[in-house]
């Protein structure tokens, strides 16, 4: 698996203040941390899973 990019803090700052709103209250800076590594990860994988799928069209 290749190492996940850095994206623009904008997408970070969406992430969190989703989860924000949904749990009612401020994320703790390990639980932005955390979401941060996990949506790098889940946009790996959706490339990943993309490119899988235009390679076999």
């Amino acid at each position: 698996m290749k190492r996940p990019f850095d994206y623009n803090q904008i997408f970070y700052n969406e992430v969190i203040y989703y989860l924000e709103q949904k749990w009612n209250r401020p994320l703790t800076e390990h639980e932005q941390h955390v979401l941060i590594e996990g949506y790098k990860y889940g946009r790996l994988v959706e490339t990943e899973n993309q490119a899988q799928i235009g390679f076999l069209k």
